[in-house]
């Protein structure tokens, strides 16, 4: 009996002491963040003692801003911008930048606004977040996507501004309420934010680098001849082969780049193996996390793989496999072989400025890496222009503004089959001194070289007419 009660007295004490240790945890460790949550009721009333701040687009133009009394929010262009700047909601909590900047949004900031509050006067307004974003671009790239799921990434490739942040579908965040059920069944998943989330098979556009460290890699490349006879054979009687199993015959890297030889950059992906081909996509942030201020961007993934995997590793050398990529890093590589191989850090807030006018954060361009020599990005940069000149001639808004480009057509699994291919394309403009870089993914839009090109020619343009 002495030994049942023990047994019982234990059990009590051992309960009773994860009790204890999980409620001094909280409290200590865990007591800001879920007082801070957006879903707690509690502190979203106490954001709206105050006037919740402005959000703007870079011309002035106000993206979000709060009425009745600071406890509604109101976002003039709708679906359109909804992806970039989110939602604040009592009920539905807080998305995109209205969450990850809302410590300055919600309260007054700045030096007069410490001294008014500390002899107990207090300001009513947050501070205001102007951004990168050119709403009128922004509103013309979300509509020529169409009713296709996919991404637009456009930047400035020598400021790493953002200038267009589209994610489709989407919805009107004016109206949650009415509309929330819907979105959560919604097998599109609306709320996703692609463009810096979405992960997809780069296809072809992953040749940019695979070429770049073959050229930085390889002696004598450039003046190599290539034989593509349509196909790889591997050891396991499987194959790689060309689109449409077409075979090109003897090629320059040049034409290989063009043309976007399977088989060429397959043995090329073998001959460099794969600790190299993945150290160089980690200069170009795969595996990397990619901070970008108001924003939380997911990390491009890059496979380690073993030598006798051959199949994989000439996959991954023309951006299929295992391998996946974000629409804003494939945006950062256009970007960066338009910048003379020097990557600049991209961003989406350019100042934060408090009810005075007073500037009390600000952005400015900071170079982020120089991934690639500034001679190879000149070498692909033409070949870019090349492929532009040779594939997609018919597109007139391309010549127009001297656009650099590569398509890609990348495959994925449909449940136990072949999905449509992705349609991408990236690139940027004009080629002899680049304003505007982009990456566009159209899901399920087959070939690179069609509604991804022609987004991408459309939306390029624009921006050089509206910013550039």
């Amino acid at each position: 009996m002495n030994k049942n009660l023990k047994i019982i007295s234990f059990i009590f004490s051992f309960l009773f002491l994860l009790i204890i240790s999980s409620l001094i945890y909280f409290w200590v460790f865990k007591s800001t963040y879920y007082a801070e949550h957006a879903l707690n009721k509690r502190s979203f009333n106490e954001r709206f003692k105050f006037t919740r701040g402005r959000i703007l687009d870079r011309e002035g133009n106000v993206l979000a801003y709060s009425e009745e009394n600071g406890q509604k929010r109101i976002y003039p262009y709708g679906e359109a911008l909804f992806h970039p700047i989110g939602y604040a909601d009592i009920k539905y909590g807080m998305s995109g930048i209205e969450n990850e900047m809302d410590e300055y949004l919600r309260e007054p900031r700045g030096f007069i606004s410490g001294i008014k509050s500390f002899f107990g006067y207090e300001d009513t307004k947050g501070s205001d977040i102007k951004l990168t974003i050119n709403s009128e671009l922004q509103r013309y790239a979300y509509e020529i996507i169409g009713d296709n799921r996919g991404a637009i990434v456009v930047m400035n490739p020598k400021t790493g501004e953002i200038y267009a942040l589209v994610s489709k579908p989407s919805f009107d965040p004016n109206n949650l309420n009415d509309i929330w059920e819907e979105i959560m069944s919604n097998e599109d998943a609306p709320l996703y934010n692609r463009a810096i989330n979405g992960k997809y098979p780069p296809g072809s556009t992953f040749k940019v680098l695979t070429s770049s460290l073959a050229i930085e890699s390889i002696d004598n490349i450039l003046n190599r001849r290539f034989k593509d006879q349509g196909f790889i054979d591997f050891s396991d009687s499987s194959r790689l082969y060309n689109q449409n199993g077409k075979a090109f015959g003897e090629l320059s890297l040049k034409d290989a780049f063009i043309k976007s030889s399977n088989v060429v950059f397959g043995n090329l992906a073998l001959e460099l193996g794969n600790n190299e081909l993945k150290n160089y996509a980690e200069r170009f942030y795969f595996n990397r996390n990619l901070n970008l201020m108001g924003l939380s961007v997911s990390k491009s993934y890059f496979p380690k793989l073993n030598e006798n995997e051959i199949g994989l590793i000439a996959q991954t050398g023309i951006g299929q496999g295992p391998i996946l990529i974000t629409p804003i890093n494939l945006a950062l590589i256009s970007s960066t072989i338009a910048n003379d191989g020097i990557m600049m850090k991209p961003y989406i807030v350019s100042e934060v400025s408090n009810s005075y006018g007073n500037i009390i954060n600000k952005n400015v361009k900071n170079i982020l890496s120089k991934p690639i020599k500034r001679n190879t990005s000149s070498i692909i940069s033409s070949y870019m222009r090349g492929v532009v000149e040779s594939n997609l001639s018919h597109i007139s808004e391309f010549s127009n503004i001297k656009a650099c480009g590569k398509t890609g057509t990348a495959d994925y699994k449909d449940g136990d089959g072949d999905g449509i291919p992705h349609s991408l394309f990236i690139g940027f403009a004009p080629y002899d001194d680049p304003k505007v870089s982009i990456s566009v993914i159209v899901e399920g839009g087959g070939e690179g070289r069609g509604i991804a090109s022609e987004i991408s020619s459309k939306v390029m343009k624009k921006s050089i007419e509206l910013i550039g």
